[in-house]
């Protein structure tokens, strides 16, 4: 269970981030708004799973 949530979130940001690209065409203009800050925190927060689990 513990592994299913990041899985389900880091799957609903790609969605997200797919919808802003593909349907919206809003990508580029949400580029520091959602994508960096996304891939920040998901980049964080593998790092403390990875440390947490070692």
């Amino acid at each position: 269970m513990r592994l299913f949530i990041p899985i389900i979130l880091i799957a609903l940001f790609v969605f997200y981030v797919l919808y802003l690209a593909l349907i919206k065409k809003e990508l580029k203009q949400n580029l520091t708004g959602v994508l960096y800050p996304g891939l920040f925190f998901i980049v964080v927060w593998g790092i403390l799973y990875y440390i947490i689990l070692e």
